[in-house]
């Protein structure tokens, strides 16, 4: 099957072995185990960025990209996917996106990936099911799901489609909160340096957990969205545009404060923010923000429909004021 996995990624299978490769994927653990490593490093290397900057990273990369199309990425999988991750690694660590192999153990594996600013990165977890990560986000995951959970650490932003698993629960860590699903859709928010957190309930149902406090739960349905309020969970009507965000990665704001927007830009952006008191944070904001847009046409879009100043401090930092 090794042949069908190489033929399936460079473009060279037929259609009646593409059958013969899938059919196997439903039996073989292993074989899928590779194939969803193959298709999240192919995901890694369409993630980087294109860039004019003759830095070192961007050269590396540069060059990594041409090989990669030069030899339509036969000769990459016939002879070094299996340390595909190490050569990525390499080539884009100039760059902020990164794929982590974590070997402790043979049977403690596990994968970390990193997407950067103003970008989303799309892979394939081992049971199938897809996850989209947001900007300036890290999702970490074992390489294999054999016990009775299916456990994630997410800082950050990701949508999941999870694959439905009755025996086997999907659960996504934020540090002080706990998502746990068997199948369903939903976008979870949860940067730990701020303390945001919010999910968006797509498709089928979540419960979430406060880890510290066994009273605070939530169990939200299709198109509520929880929240922190007064430091416990509280749940609302989501606004969250699914088929918008998954095509074009745009994100709708319906009636939201400036304040939580300019928060979620800063969040994106992986910069700092400090708004002055003579600011109204209060003002209803409608609209919507593609998350790969550059910081300053986000903020001159929103100067569009709220009267405000910016000022950006060696791109690390936003200022906003009167």
């Amino acid at each position: 099957m090794g042949d069908l996995l190489t033929k399936y990624f460079t473009g060279d299978i037929t259609g009646e072995e593409k059958e013969t490769l899938f059919r196997e994927l439903g039996h073989d653990d292993e074989l899928k185990k590779d194939f969803c490593a193959m298709q999240n490093i192919l995901a890694l290397a369409e993630a980087l960025p294109e860039e004019n900057d003759e830095s070192v990273g961007a050269y590396s990369y540069r060059s990594f990209a041409a090989r990669l199309k030069k030899w339509r990425m036969k000769q990459f999988f016939l002879h070094a996917w299996r340390y595909a991750a190490v050569v990525c690694l390499v080539a884009a660590s100039a760059y902020f996106l990164t794929l982590h192999w974590v070997n402790k153990e043979r049977n403690l594996q596990f994968t970390e990936i990193s997407a950067p600013s103003g970008q989303r990165v799309k892979v394939t977890l081992p049971d199938g099911t897809t996850a989209w990560i947001g900007p300036c986000s890290t999702l970490r995951y074992a390489n294999s799901f054999n016990h009775g959970t299916r456990n994630v650490e997410l800082s950050g932003s990701t949508y999941f489609d999870v694959a439905h698993n009755p025996d086997k629960p999907f659960r996504v860590s934020t540090g002080r909160y706990m998502i746990t699903v068997l199948g369903t859709r939903f976008n979870a928010m949860a940067y730990p340096e701020n303390e945001h957190f919010e999910v968006d309930l797509i498709e089928g149902s979540v419960q979430i957990d406060n880890l510290s406090d066994d009273t605070d739960r939530l169990v939200l349905k299709p198109l509520e969205q929880a929240i922190i309020k007064n430091n416990r969970l509280y749940k609302k009507i989501s606004n969250f545009d699914n088929e918008e965000y998954l095509k074009n990665g745009v994100v709708h704001f319906k009636r939201c404060l400036l304040g939580e927007v300019l928060k979620k830009v800063s969040l994106w952006q992986g910069v700092g923010l400090t708004i002055d008191s003579e600011v109204d944070v209060n003002y209803p904001v409608t609209g919507k923000i593609r998350q790969s847009d550059s910081l300053e046409s986000i903020l001159r879009a929103l100067q569009s429909v709220v009267r405000f100043h910016y000022e950006i401090i060696d791109e690390k930092h936003i200022r906003i004021y009167r």
